[in-house]
């Protein structure tokens, strides 16, 4: 099974790219570093990883605007997965945060039940929240919820560099 979503798509034979990339799409410096360090840890459990993914229902644009800004506002409202990685048909949804909070829950229970409503037929996502630190009640809840927390205190932006950690 295949699921049409939008996204930057990567699959094995991209994967050494990136683990040298500097800049994630659509993500920060900081947000890089998390994902660079959960990258070089957990790539090879996939096959294929998307950034970016948007799901979810998008604000109506306003018709008398450009067409390519009606696009952009509806590009620009649906929800984004961070990451989303999968092995075959088995889908990981992967929250992205410098400070893992108490929003990272509710975010997190939401990308997954519209994941679940727009693709019925996929399997039940895992779902995994990544970062560099956290406050110690939202690990309790995430893990209360089933959701993987993993942190990556060493994840400095300013040392994700091309050859760090490599």
């Amino acid at each position: 099974m295949t699921l049409p979503l939008d996204g930057y798509a990567y699959t094995v034979l991209d994967f050494a790219k990136l683990l040298i990339m500097k800049h994630y799409p659509e993500r920060t410096d900081g947000e890089s570093a998390v994902i660079r360090a959960y990258l070089l840890e957990h790539l090879t459990e996939y096959d294929r990883v998307q950034f970016s993914v948007r799901i979810g229902t998008p604000v109506a644009p306003d018709p008398t605007h450009l067409e390519t800004v009606q696009a952009n506002t509806v590009f620009s409202s649906k929800l984004r997965i961070d990451i989303l990685g999968w092995q075959g048909q088995l889908p990981t949804i992967v929250e992205v945060k410098q400070r893992v909070t108490p929003p990272s829950l509710g975010q997190i229970l939401t990308y997954r039940k519209r994941f679940i409503e727009e693709f019925p037929d996929a399997p039940e996502p895992r779902l995994v929240v990544v970062g560099r630190e956290a406050v110690e009640d939202a690990v309790a809840a995430l893990q209360h919820y089933g959701v993987t927390v993993l942190l990556y205190p060493d994840a400095d932006p300013r040392a994700n560099d091309a050859a760090n950690g490599l």
